[in-house]
């Protein structure tokens, strides 16, 4: 039988270390769907994935109340809760370094399109209802500026 983290068996850090592993094996999924090009199917992993973080939330919150992590739990249990927040930051930071990665190719290719939208238009002329060519008004391109 694999060792698995409870309640029973950690104190009242089992419940934390099960949400954190949960959150770690989530977050990776998003980032397989991520890398194979699948962003739509993201969807079905984001109620899971809110309930986690509320959990997690929630449960870091009643680790400081009750005295953070010296009074918590066993010497164990705060060495695998340790481990298993190592291995949560350091997935965390793939999948910013990921969808900053996206965000920045996704800005790219907006900013590409924008500027050949800008050549073909100034490549065209324009007649005004007097018949006489309209001055060439440089255009604008779209800017997205979302934080995601």
């Amino acid at each position: 039988m694999p060792n698995k983290p409870t309640s029973e068996n950690h104190g009242f850090l089992g419940p934390l270390i099960n949400t954190i592993k949960e959150l770690s094996g989530i977050i990776s999924e998003e980032m397989i769907l991520l890398k194979t090009s699948r962003p739509k199917e993201l969807e079905k992993l984001l109620p899971l994935k809110n309930q986690l973080m509320a959990t997690y939330h929630k449960e870091m919150t009643e680790l400081s109340s009750r005295g953070g992590l010296q009074a918590s739990g066993s010497g164990s249990a705060v060495r695998i809760l340790k481990k298993e927040s190592r291995i949560f930051l350091s997935v965390l930071t793939r999948h910013t370094r990921r969808v900053k990665a996206l965000k920045k190719i996704s800005e790219g290719m907006i900013k590409a399109i924008s500027d050949e939208v800008i050549r073909n238009q100034n490549q065209t002329s324009r007649y005004g209802a007097d018949g006489a060519r309209s001055a060439n008004r440089l255009p604008t391109s779209i800017t997205l500026n979302q934080t995601i």
